[in-house]
């Protein structure tokens, strides 16, 4: 059932102190109070700006950190407050692809070891190693597959890297993967090719996948066709819905800056975003502490239509007219222009 939650962060802080020389301390909200469910067998891209928030969201959500405040809940159980023996049953069922694959995985394995060790933990009674080490490799388009058994990551490119990454993570059968910026070291050729993987693992197992991105096509590409796009500034989700309503109507000010600072092959709608991105972003420098400061939006020092309200009132994420699933968090939303973009698509 698609509809089913499998995974749901309720009230979720992260919460860092910043010490500066000879002046107080001060928190840093990572994440501030995040609120999201994520549905069985769905495709949701979580987009933003570096600082914003995303990667700390995906490490809590994935269980390799631990909230300040707040509750991570899978399949209906709180992590936080299981037990080990409990929390390692449940482990498996959750996977996480790291953003570099020249980390993550061990340079002096051959390719072969690196699936087979994992596969011997994972599965019992494997008739045959080889077989099952290449059905995995060709799961994620590594063919030949023989021909790469006794080669090392070294002799993969990055996009290789992360086929193996993820073949790496298909192992424990998981039901939810959570790819963290997992094109971002991929040359722009071979990316779509990444991301239509990840979207035929979703479509043909069912996996639940939640991809972080600051790369807004391919967040649109990921989730196209049924999935959610979370737009994240500083610790905060301002804005929520499907590809058609965040990108095809955005109703946030941050939003639409971001929309209109990705870079486009066509010319003169490069032209059109680059007049269009000052009518919604202020170019200015704030320091962090000062942003943190106020209690309002956290893009109020950087929005042209920011109020009183915005600086004073923190705006909480509501639906957007009649549309359940486009949500937002901003007290000008409905007073904004009307999209420029919006003919364009």
């Amino acid at each position: 059932m698609k509809d089913e939650v499998v995974m749901s962060l309720k009230n979720v802080s992260k919460v860092f102190v910043k010490r500066r020389f000879f002046k107080k301390s001060f928190p840093f909200y990572a994440l501030e109070n995040i609120d999201l469910d994520v549905s069985k067998g769905e495709r949701l891209s979580i987009i933003g700006e570096s600082g914003s928030g995303k990667t700390t969201l995906a490490r809590i959500a994935a269980g390799l950190d631990v909230p300040t405040e707040g509750a991570v809940i899978w399949f209906g159980k709180d992590i936080t407050k299981l037990k080990s023996r409990e929390f390692r049953k449940l482990r498996p069922k959750v996977q996480y692809i790291h953003q570099n694959p020249y980390a993550s995985i061990n340079p002096s394995r051959t390719i072969f070891d690196v699936l087979a060790d994992p596969l011997k933990r994972h599965e019992d009674n494997i008739e045959s190693l080889e077989e099952r080490v290449a059905e995995l490799l060709k799961s994620v388009g590594i063919v030949p597959p023989e021909f790469f058994f006794n080669k090392y990551p070294r002799h993969l490119s990055g996009g290789g890297l992360q086929r193996l990454a993820i073949a790496r993570a298909l192992i424990p059968r998981p039901e939810i993967i959570l790819a963290d910026e997992i094109v971002s070291m991929i040359d722009m050729s071979f990316r779509a090719a990444i991301v239509k993987l990840l979207i035929d693992l979703n479509e043909r197992m069912g996996i639940t996948i939640i991809m972080i991105s600051h790369d807004i096509g391919v967040a649109r590409y990921f989730s196209h066709n049924g999935g959610r796009i979370a737009v994240m500034l500083r610790g905060r989700i301002v804005e929520i819905g499907s590809p058609e309503s965040v990108i095809g109507d955005p109703m946030h000010p941050y939003t639409r800056a971001l929309i209109l600072a990705s870079p486009v092959a066509d010319k003169k709608l490069a032209i059109m975003k680059r007049e269009l991105l000052p009518k919604y972003n202020i170019q200015k420098e704030v320091w962090e502490s000062e942003i943190m400061r106020i209690p309002g939006c956290r893009y109020a020092f950087f929005c042209p239509f920011a109020n009183d309200k915005c600086w004073t009132e923190k705006p909480r994420l509501l639906e957007v007219g009649d549309n359940s699933e486009h949500k937002v968090a901003c007290h000008m939303a409905g007073k904004l222009p009307t999209w420029e973009l919006e003919s364009v698509g």
